[in-house]
């Protein structure tokens, strides 16, 4: 397997971060240092000695004439202040939830921290490989720093949040492999206790290859963990989920969150429109993406109310769809394996597993509609028709 260790020419600058433009105490020493545009109560002017000669703006009919009675200091600063507006927005009302930086500060800051967390914590595991689950939960740890990054870009830094995306997208790449032949070796080992020689003894040589390939995957993945790189990208994110690089600080959670619902909904009725009731298997993995970034992007919300039965209904549709794309990835490597090998038992152990994949494909295809329809349901109560 080539290396695909991260190389950089040199230390990257660090995220654009825009959110203290927009403090409280940033605006409000703004608004200080600003000019008011309050207009001061009038006094009444001291008589003068001689009464001020009256200015008229011109003589022709219908023109407005104006005396220096009619103009006071106040009208000109006023006038100043419109004709110069100040740059900074005007200090806003208090904020209501789903608004960023609320949302920033005690939504996507912390659940970045948790899955930043959640990749330190299974490291050790991942690299000695004693239990599957690690690569498994690290794997998912990393796939949700992108999705929360991707739900939430409209929001931030766009050149930052890609580049921190890019980087976690090839972690997440290695770790794929791992976790595909961790699925596949376990799921054998079962199916070859079931079939008994010799088909269980030709089926342990598929095995094997797998296992060559995983070891290859954790040699790759250690050879990632030791790089410097990997330790300068876990300090890039707990830098973004301490301080998350905003770059719009009015946007709308629940609206991105409701765009993503409509994405997939979109995707599954073009899906259907032009497959009908038999998609293809790729596809149906595609619509399964499309319902992983729905849920991550949902799961931002802090007032989850009806979004919680919709991010049930959606875990339940993401299932059925595991189930379907872990059958196929399974048949369809078997088909390779057995091609390289050469060995006709091979070759009969594994068609006999295959059976059984698509078995387990028909049954998640029967599923689906339902889980959908389920899903729909949610989406359409969760954010509207």
């Amino acid at each position: 397997m080539p290396p695909r260790t991260r190389r950089r020419a040199g230390p990257r600058p660090a995220p654009v971060v825009h959110q203290d433009l927009y403090t409280e105490t940033a605006l409000a020493a703004r608004t200080d240092r600003a000019p008011s545009r309050k207009r001061p109560s009038k006094a009444k002017p001291e008589p003068a000695e001689a009464p001020p000669a009256k200015r008229k703006s011109g003589k022709a009919s219908g023109q407005v004439v104006v005396t220096s009675e009619m103009v006071t200091a106040a009208d000109v600063a006023e006038a100043e202040a419109l004709e110069h507006p100040q740059l900074a927005p005007p200090r806003p009302a208090p904020r209501r939830p789903g608004l960023i930086p609320t949302d920033i500060a005690d939504t996507i800051g912390p659940v970045l921290g948790k899955a930043i967390a959640d990749i330190k914590a299974h490291e050790d595991g991942s690299r000695r490989g004693g239990d599957i689950e690690d690569v498994h939960k690290m794997r998912v740890a990393t796939r949700r720093v992108r999705a929360y990054l991707k739900a939430a870009r409209p929001a931030l830094d766009r050149i930052a949040t890609d580049r921190l995306r890019e980087d976690v997208r090839e972690l997440a790449g290695t770790l794929g492999v791992i976790r595909d032949n961790d699925v596949m070796i376990h799921r054998l080992h079962i199916e070859a206790g079931l079939l008994g020689d010799p088909d269980t003894g030709a089926l342990e040589h598929l095995i094997a290859r797998l296992d060559q390939e995983r070891i290859a995957g954790r040699d790759q993945l250690v050879t990632e963990l030791d790089d410097p790189s990997y330790t300068l990208l876990l300090k890039e994110l707990e830098e973004a989920s301490e301080q998350p690089p905003v770059a719009d600080p009015w946007a709308d959670l629940r609206e991105l969150a409701a765009d993503e619902w409509w994405t997939l909904e979109r995707a599954h009725r073009k899906l259907h429109k032009r497959f009908g009731k038999n998609p293809p298997n790729d596809d149906l993995h595609e619509l399964r993406i499309y319902g992983k970034r729905a849920r991550y992007a949902a799961e931002l919300l802090q007032d989850k109310g009806l979004v919680s039965g919709f991010l049930q209904a959606l875990a339940e549709f993401q299932e059925v769809l595991g189930d379907h794309q872990d059958a196929c990835v399974l048949e369809d490597r078997l088909r390779q394996l057995t091609d390289e090998s050469g060995d006709p038992r091979a070759g009969i152990a594994a068609g006999r597993v295959i059976q059984g994949c698509h078995e387990r494909r028909a049954a998640a295809r029967a599923a689906y509609p339902g889980a959908w329809k389920k899903a729909e349901a949610a989406g359409r109560k969760a954010f509207g028709d």
